[in-house]
C-alpha cells in the first residue's frame, strides 16, 4: 500500500501531531501512523471522521490519483491490472509496472453487486468490452447475502478513459453524497 502523503499535508495544515489527530478520531498514534504510512488500510467509518476533523473530503484524502491519459506517463500493474501515474500500483503496491497496451483489461472500479448489472449493462450500450470479476464469489454471497458482495470492473485500456468517464457520470450523485457524509 502507498504512503499517504495527503493525509499527512492536511494533518500539518491544521498543525496537529499524529498523536492529537489520532486522539481526535479515537485511535491510537500508532494506527494513525500505519495508515500516514501505507501499512493500515482503514475502514470507510474511520476514513469519513478523519475527514470530518480535518475539515476535508474522502476524495482529497483517501481518493486514487486521477491517471491522466498523456502517453508514457501511464504505468499498468500487470499484478492487479490497475493503472497509475505513479511508481507505484495505488492498489498492491507493486513497483514493477509496464507501459499498457490497447487490449491490456484495466481495473475500472469496484461497485456493490446491487449496482453491478447497471453499470454492465451501460458499458456494452456504449459498446466497450466489461469483464467482472465477484469479490467474494457465490458460495460466501449465498452464506452472508448478495448486499455485502462487490463486483470489479475491468475494461480494455483502449477504453478506458470513455468507460471512467460514463462510472464518474453514473454515480456521481453517490459520490456527492459520501463527499457531503465526511
Amino acid at each position: 500500500m502507498a504512503r499517504n502523503c495527503k493525509l499527512k499535508a492536511a494533518r500539518a495544515e491544521r498543525d496537529l501531531t499524529q498523536k492529537a489527530l489520532a486522539e481526535a478520531v479515537g485511535i491510537s498514534r500508532q494506527t494513525m501512523n500505519a495508515i500516514e504510512k501505507g501499512d493500515y488500510n482503514p475502514t470507510i467509518k474511520l476514513c469519513r471522521t478523519i475527514c470530518r476533523v480535518l475539515g476535508k473530503s474522502l476524495d482529497e484524502l483517501f481518493g486514487e490519483e486521477e491517471p491522466t491519459m498523456d502517453e508514457g506517463k501511464i504505468r499498468y500493474c500487470p499484478r492487479c491490472r490497475a493503472l497509475s501515474t505513479g511508481e507505484r500500483c495505488p492498489r498492491c503496491g507493486n513497483a514493477e509496472l509496464t507501459e499498457p497496451t490497447a487490449d491490456e483489461l484495466c481495473f475500472l472500479t469496484q461497485q456493490p453487486y446491487l449496482w453491478s448489472e447497471m453499470l454492465a449493462d451501460v458499458l456494452r450500450q456504449n459498446d466497450i468490452p466489461v469483464f467482472t470479476q465477484n469479490y467474494l464469489g457465490a458460495g460466501m454471497t449465498s452464506k452472508i447475502g448478495s448486499m455485502m458482495e462487490q463486483v470489479s470492473f475491468y475494461v480494455p485500456y483502449s477504453r478506458f478513459s470513455e468507460a471512467d468517464d460514463l462510472v464518474k457520470t453514473l454515480f456521481s450523485d453517490q459520490m456527492a453524497e459520501e463527499n457531503s457524509e465526511s
